[in-house]
C-alpha cells in the first residue's frame, strides 16, 4: 500500500465526512452555536461542570480547557486546547474537530513507584479520563492523548509530534501523518501511520493490522493480525514485539529483528540482522522469504518453517511495469468515459455548449480557473473565521471538488470533439485519454499539464454557468 497516496485520499474523505456532519447538525437540529469568550479558563481552581446539549464552537481565544459535558460535536480553533476530565468533565458525545498549536486529550492518573522492563512507570489508578464517543479530527503542531483517555471512534491526526500514552484506548482506526510519533496505547481497529520517526512501545496493542511508512522505526508491543512496514532508513524490533499473523517488510535499509512472528515473514532489506541471544526472543514460527543486498546469517532455531530467498528490490520512486501502467490507464479511461457519458445523458445541451474549443475561450477559461482556485481558498478561510460560516465553508469545498471532478473529463471530451478525423467520438476520447495519461507520466511537466487542464476545464464549466445565470 502506498501510504502517502492513501493519506491524500484520507484528507478528501475527512472533508466529506466533516461536511455531512456539519450539514446534518445545522439543517436538522437547528443548532444555536455557542461563542466562547476570550478570557481563558482558570484551571487552578475547581471548574464548574456545565452540561451543553448542543454543538460547541470555540474560537477567539488563545487557550481553552474543556471542563464540560457536551452532548454534541465540538469545533475548536485555538492556540492551545485541553480537555479536563476532573469533576466529570471532558466528555464529548459527538465528534471533535480541532485546529490547534497544542492539543491535549487529558486524564488524571496516579503512577506507582514501580517500573516495567522498559523503564516506564506503571499506572496504579486512573482517577479521571476524557471520553469522546465520536471521531477525532486534529490538525496541530503537537497532539497528546494522555493515559487512560478514550476515543470511541476513529482518530485522524496531522501534526508535527504525536504522543499516545499507555492505556489510552481508541475503539476505531488511527490515521496519522506526523514527523514524530510515540504510540503506546490500545487500538481496536487498524493503524495507518506515515512519519519520519516512530516509537511503538511495550503497551501498544493493535487488534487488527499495522500499516507503516516511515524513515526510522522502533517497534514493540503486539499486532494481533498483520504488519506491513516500509522503513527507508533503520527498522528495529525488540524482543517484546509480536505479530500474531504475518509480517511484511516492503523495504528497509537496515533491519534488526527480534521478537515473535506467529505466521510467515516476507522481508526486503538491504541489511538484515537477527538479534538472537539468551536475553532476546527471536523466532518466526512460519516460513521466511527474504531478499537482501548483503550476506545474511540466520541463527539456528529462529525460523520454524522453510527459508527461501528472493532478489532484493531497491527502493525507487520511478518503478514502472506494464501491469501497473495498464491498470492505471484502465482506471482513468473508466473515470473519464463514465463522467462524459453521464454528463451527455443528463445534460446534453450543457455539455455541447461547454465543448467550444477556441483559443479565446481556452485563455478565458484558464483565467477563470486560476481566479476560482484562489477565490475558493479565500472564501474558505473567511468563512472559517465566522462561526455561522463554518458549515458553508465545507459546502464550498465539496462543491469545488465536484467541479474539479468534472473538469478533466469534460475538457478531454472538448479536445476529442475538436479532432477532425472521421472516428467515433468515444474512439477519439480513448486516444485523447491515452495521450493525456502518457503526458502525466513525465516528471514535473506532466503534473503541470494536468494542473493546467484542470484549471481550463473548471473555468469552462464556470463560464457556462455564468452565461446561463445571466440569461
Amino acid at each position: 500500500m502506498n501510504l502517502k497516496r492513501f493519506f491524500v485520499c484520507l484528507i478528501l474523505a475527512l472533508i466529506l465526512i466533516s461536511s455531512s456532519v456539519f450539514a446534518t447538525n445545522t439543517a436538522d437540529n437547528a443548532v444555536n452555536p455557542i461563542q466562547v469568550e476570550e478570557t481563558p479558563v482558570d484551571t487552578a481552581t475547581s471548574p464548574t461542570v456545565n452540561t451543553i446539549n448542543e454543538d460547541l464552537y470555540i474560537y477567539n481565544t488563545d487557550y481553552y480547557s474543556l471542563n464540560d459535558v457536551v452532548y454534541g460535536n465540538v469545533f475548536a480553533s485555538v492556540n492551545k486546547f485541553v480537555t479536563n476530565p476532573k469533576n466529570s468533565g471532558g466528555f464529548i458525545s459527538g465528534n471533535l474537530f480541532l485546529i490547534s498549536g497544542e492539543a491535549v486529550i487529558g486524564s488524571d492518573v496516579t503512577y506507582s513507584n514501580n517500573q516495567d522492563r522498559n523503564g516506564n512507570y506503571i499506572i496504579e489508578a486512573i482517577n479521571a479520563n476524557s471520553v469522546i464517543n465520536g471521531n477525532v479530527y486534529v490538525l496541530s503542531d503537537s497532539f497528546t492523548l494522555q493515559a487512560g483517555s478514550e476515543i470511541h471512534g476513529d482518530l485522524y491526526v496531522a501534526a508535527t509530534n504525536v504522543n499516545i500514552e499507555q492505556d489510552a484506548v481508541i475503539d476505531g482506526n488511527i490515521f496519522i501523518t506526523a514527523s514524530n510519533v510515540n504510540l503506546n496505547g490500545q487500538v481496536k481497529g487498524s493503524v495507518y501511520i506515515t512519519s519520519n520517526n516512530l516509537n511503538m512501545n511495550f503497551y501498544t496493542y493493535i487488534t487488527q493490522d499495522l500499516y507503516l511508512n516511515t524513515e526510522n522505526a522502533t517497534l514493540s508491543g503486539v499486532v494481533h493480525r498483520n504488519a506491513f512496514v516500509t522503513s527507508y532508513d533503520k527498522l528495529l524490533t525488540d524482543s517484546n514485539f509480536r505479530v500474531n499473523q504475518n509480517l511484511s517488510v516492503n523495504f528497509a535499509d537496515d533491519f534488526t529483528f527480534s521478537g515473535e512472528v506467529q505466521g510467515n515473514a516476507t522481508i526486503n532489506a538491504r541489511n538484515l540482522t537477527f538479534k538472537n541471544d539468551n536475553n532476546e526472543t527471536c523466532i518466526i514460527r512460519g516460513n521466511l522469504n527474504y531478499g537482501t543486498q548483503t550476506d545474511t546469517q540466520i541463527p539456528d532455531g529462529v525460523v520454524a518453517g522453510q527459508v527461501s530467498t528472493s532478489e532484493f528490490i531497491e527502493r525507487t520512486n520511478n518503478e514502472f511495469s506494464i501491469a501497473s501502467l495498464s491498470l492505471k490507464l484502465f482506471a482513468l479511461l473508466v473515470y473519464i468515459f463514465l463522467i462524459v457519458f453521464l454528463s451527455k445523458l443528463f445534460a446534453p445541451n450543457a455539455v455541447e455548449k461547454v465543448s467550444q474549443f477556441k483559443l479565446t475561450n481556452i485563455i478565458m477559461s484558464l483565467g477563470v480557473g486560476f481566479i476560482s482556485l484562489f477565490a475558493i481558498l479565500l472564501v474558505f478561510m473567511l468563512l472559517c473565521f465566522s462561526i455561522i460560516g463554518i458549515p458553508l465553508a465545507f459546502v464550498f469545498v465539496i462543491g469545488y471538488l465536484f467541479l474539479l471532478g468534472l473538469a478533466l473529463p469534460l475538457f478531454a471530451n472538448n479536445i476529442a470533439n475538436a479532432i477532425k478525423f472521421k472516428l467515433n467520438i468515444y474512439v477519439k476520447l480513448l486516444i485523447v485519454t491515452a495521450i493525456l495519461y502518457l503526458v502525466s507520466l513525465i516528471p514535473i511537466v506532466g503534473s503541470i499539464v494536468i494542473f493546467i487542464f484542470l484549471l481550463i476545464g473548471s473555468g469552462q464549466i464556470l463560464l457556462e454557468l455564468f452565461k446561463r445565470k445571466n440569461k
